[in-house]
C-alpha cells in the first residue's frame, strides 16, 4: 500500500511493543554504528534478524563488532563527512545484503565538544559599563582579533547527515517491492534540537537543523514511499560523555535516559508504518515510563495562526513547483 501524504496522526502511544519479527531479512545502513547509540543500534537490529551494514572511523571496535555479531553483519571505514566514503557504505549495503537492498536508514553519527564560535579571544578584565560583569563578558584587549573558528561539529552532524539523506534517499527508493516492502529513514538528533542548550553554538544549530531538515523532508519523502522521523535523547551515559562531563551533571541533579530505551524508540518507529514525520524524546524513566515519548512539538492546532500560515507556506512551496516555475523566481 503506498504511503500517504504526512498528516498529524500523532501523539504516537509508546506503550506498544515493537513487533520485531518485520524486521528479519530487512537491509538497515547505520552511520557511526562502531560506538555509543549507534553500537546499540547495530545490536539490536542484528539481534532482530536484520542485515546490518555500519559505518564509523573507529576501525578497531568496527571490526571487532561485525565479527562478534557474525555473517549478517558488515562494517565499513567511513568518514560521515565525506561523501566517498558514505557513498561506498551504502553500495556495500545494497551489493551484500541478501535482496541487495537498502530499507532502513539510521544518520547516527555526530560529534560535541568545546565550541570555538563561543569562545571568544582576549579575555581577561571586564568590560565597560557593565557594573557586575559575567565571567563570559570579560576582555582585556579590545583591538583583540576575533579566531576564524573550526567548524567541525557542524560539518559532522550537519553536512555529515545531509549526505546521508541525499544516498539515503537514493538507495531506498529501489528497495524491492513487495506486499511488507516500507522504506525509513531516522536522524539521531537530540534534546538540543527541542530545548536550549547555551554555550553549544553548533551542536544546538545542528540538531535543531536535523529537526527542520526532517519536518521539510516529511512533506515529500512520502512521494517516494519513505518515512521519515527524528530521535532526541536526553542525557545519556555514552562514550560521547567524558566522565568529568557525567560527574558535572549528576552534580547538577541531572537524570539519566536509557540507551536500552533509544534502541526501543528506534525499533518502534522502524516497525510501524504509521509512523511517519514525528520527533520522539528518549527520557529518564522516572519522568516517562516507557523510556521515550512522542514530543509532540511539530505540528500546529487547527484554527491558529500557525496552522494557517503553514498551510500557505506548504501550497506556495516554490521548490516543490516544475521546474520551469522555480526557474521564473
Amino acid at each position: 500500500m503506498p504511503l500517504p501524504a504526512y498528516a498529524n496522526n500523532g501523539p504516537v502511544d509508546c506503550s506498544i511493543k515493537p513487533d520485531t519479527n518485520v524486521l528479519k531479512g530487512r537491509s538497515v545502513v547505520i552511520t557511526g554504528g562502531a560506538n555509543g547509540f549507534g553500537e546499540a543500534f547495530t545490536r539490536a537490529f542484528a539481534a532482530a534478524g536484520a542485515f546490518v551494514t555500519f559505518g564509523d572511523i573507529d576501525v578497531k571496535k568496527g571490526e571487532s563488532l561485525a565479527a562478534e555479531l557474525g555473517s549478517n553483519v558488515r562494517f565499513v571505514r567511513c568518514d560521515i563527512t565525506s561523501w566517498d566514503d558514505q557513498l561506498a557504505l551504502f553500495k556495500k549495503a545494497v551489493t551484500e545484503s541478501p535482496a541487495k537492498s537498502c530499507d532502513i536508514v539510521i544518520a547516527n553519527a555526530g560529534i560535541t565538544g568545546p565550541d570555538p564560535v563561543f569562545t571568544l579571544e582576549g579575555m581577561s578584565g571586564p568590560l565597560p559599563r557593565v557594573p557586575q560583569p559575567h565571567p563570559l563578558t570579560i576582555v582585556s584587549d579590545p583591538t583583540t582579533e576575533p579566531t576564524k573558528p573550526e567548524l567541525r561539529i557542524l560539518q559532522v552532524n550537519m553536512i555529515g547527515s545531509f549526505y546521508t539523506l541525499k544516498l539515503g534517499q537514493h538507495y531506498l527508493r529501489f528497495a524491492p517491492e513487495s506486499a511488507q516492502s516500507d522504506r525509513c529513514f531516522i536522524f539521531m538528533g537530540s534534546i538540543a534540537g527541542i530545548l536550549d542548550q547555551p554555550g553549544s553554538f553548533q551542536y544546538s544549530a545542528s540538531k535543531f537543523g536535523l529537526r527542520g531538515l526532517m519536518r521539510s523532508a516529511r512533506r515529500t519523502l512520502w512521494q517516494q514511499d519513505i518515512r521519515i522521523n527524528y530521535i532526541a535523547p536526553w542525557y545519556t551515559k555514552t562514550t560521547i560523555l567524558k566522565p568529568q562531563v557525567i560527574a558535572t551533571l549528576i552534580s547538577k541533579g541531572v537524570e539519566f535516559a536509557e540507551i536500552e530505551d533509544c534502541t526501543t524508540a528506534a525499533l518502534r518507529i522502524t516497525c510501524d508504518r504509521s509512523i511517519n514525520g514525528r520527533s520522539f524524546g528518549i527520557i529518564p524513566r522516572s519522568i516517562v515510563s516507557e523510556g521515550y515519548t512522542d514530543i509532540n512539538l511539530d505540528d500546529y492546532d487547527e484554527g491558529t495562526l500557525w496552522q494557517n500560515l503553514q498551510s500557505i507556506a506548504l501550497a506556495a512551496s516554490i521548490r516543490t513547483m516544475p521546474a520551469a516555475k522555480q526557474n521564473a523566481h
